[in-house]
């Protein structure tokens, strides 16, 4: 009887100790912790630029670059003056409007000039979406597709 209230005694410590994690032998519990940071393998790529000088560049590019900025209202800059380009490349009058009417304004006159594209070719564009009409001028024309493709 003693043999068996013993086994049931070790079973249950054993089972708390294996829930718990705590570690149950005297080679575990000497062994340190390892952090996710120190197991993982440091990887370096080559060819990899910040994102800061990337806004940078861009910036730089459209013209409108300030060493003053932090990185966040540079980014808001270039992203307003791609969205200004896109607006006057479809005719859109930008005076006075914020960036998300803008970009709700571009959105719709790219689509509408979706549309046109594929009425030009004469193609079904009820109940499609934007890109599976682009996806369709492209099995048609190839060098259309491609303009209207990423527009925005």
């Amino acid at each position: 009887m003693k043999k068996k209230t013993m086994s049931y005694v070790m079973t249950g410590a054993l089972s708390i100790t294996i829930l718990s994690g705590v570690p149950s032998s005297p080679a575990q519990a000497a062994s340190p912790q390892l952090t996710k940071e120190q197991t993982a393998s440091s990887v370096a790529r080559t060819g990899t630029r910040n994102f800061a000088d990337i806004i940078a560049d861009q910036a730089m590019a459209l013209g409108i670059y300030n060493e003053h900025d932090d990185l966040e209202t540079a980014a808001k800059k270039v992203r307003l003056a791609k969205l200004q380009r896109q607006a006057e490349a479809l005719h859109l009058d930008t005076a006075g409007k914020d960036e998300k009417t803008l970009r709700l304004q571009v959105k719709k006159a790219h689509e509408a000039f979706v549309h046109n594209v594929a009425d030009q070719f004469g193609i079904q564009t009820e109940g499609q979406r934007t890109k599976e009409i682009i996806a369709s001028i492209a099995e048609v024309n190839e060098t259309a597709a491609e303009q209207l493709n990423g527009f925005y």
